[in-house]
């Protein structure tokens, strides 16, 4: 774990008032939330994308450290998991593992990512502590992605984590539960789609997701939600619109905007169920302005706050 990170930033006072993010993080021995970040992008080295997300962790907290505080909250930096030498599934074990400790702590993780590989390991932590404390709880998965990432692959990539958390699932007889929001048809070939229906995965297309139809979405995603226990909530930040999202590694044609996207988060949080969130693919190397780094710490910001 690299804890080299140093939370500093504007301050106004000690007040309550005045509080900023950095003013808080590693200051309680007990923490409601966890940051974990997740420095790779081998996976999109692997998958054929366009390099640089592995600097993300540290640029996203660059910019969660000035926000706001607006009510009481105890966060723990747990430093981030670096990918080393092409060692990916050594890193997703090692995020799982930190994932999973946190979890047996009392903290809600927030893993900082870093290419989507990520999301194999924030699934694998919370598949694992469930396997040992909860046994019988299912997991939903909801990645708000414009593509499935069910990519068939000779090894791990951004391209596979659900596909490799299907097998996991299969591994152990439990059903897989994955709702895919934002899904572009542009971006998925033939075949993924053939592979989402044959594993009963659910999907939103992006042409759905408009301010209009928030409440149509909303029974949807409330249906899925009914059928399972905990929620693992992943981003990927390449659903958005390229003019808000810049830096990733696919930037988007189209994209979803952020009026749709608030209330179907709020609402998912507002289930209780959100045990691990995780943002992904936020690429500094191709950010302009800091602009996608600044859209994944609000995010974060409204998921802590709202």
């Amino acid at each position: 774990m690299n804890h080299s990170f140093k939370w500093q930033g504007r301050h106004d006072g000690d007040g309550e008032a005045h509080l900023r993010l950095h003013q808080v993080v590693n200051t309680q021995q007990h923490a409601s939330f966890a940051f974990i970040g997740f420095s790779s992008d081998e996976g999109v080295k692997r998958n054929k994308g366009r390099l640089g997300a592995a600097d993300a962790p540290d640029m996203i907290r660059a910019q969660l450290a000035n926000l706001p505080v607006h009510q009481p909250v105890t966060i723990a930096d747990l430093g981030t998991v670096v990918c080393d030498n092409g060692k990916l599934e050594q890193a997703q074990a090692e995020l799982a593992d930190q994932v999973e400790r946190s979890l047996k702590q009392g903290m809600k993780p927030i893993v900082l990512g870093g290419g989507h590989e990520v999301a194999f390991g924030s699934f694998s932590g919370l598949f694992q502590y469930l396997q040992n404390n909860e046994p019988d709880k299912t997991i939903g998965i909801i990645n708000f992605d414009a593509h499935f990432d069910l990519r068939e692959a000779e090894h791990v990539t951004s391209g596979t984590p659900f596909l490799n958390a299907a097998r996991l699932s299969e591994q152990y007889q439990k059903t897989f539960h994955y709702l895919c929001i934002g899904v572009a048809k542009h971006s998925n070939t033939k075949v993924l789609f053939e592979t989402a229906d044959r594993l009963n995965c659910s999907y939103i297309y992006d042409f759905e997701l408009q301010p209009k139809n928030v409440e149509i979405l909303l029974e949807k995603i409330t249906a899925f939600i009914g059928k399972v226990d905990y929620l693992y909530i992943t981003v990927d930040l390449d659903v958005f619109s390229a003019s808000i999202a810049p830096g990733v590694s696919a930037p988007a044609v189209k994209g979803i905007d952020l009026s749709v996207f608030d209330p179907l988060l709020e609402a998912i949080k507002e289930t209780g169920k959100i045990k691990v969130f995780d943002v992904a693919e936020c690429n500094p190397r191709f950010d302009l302005d800091s602009r996608t780094a600044k859209l994944a710490a609000y995010i974060i910001f409204n998921y802590i706050f709202y």
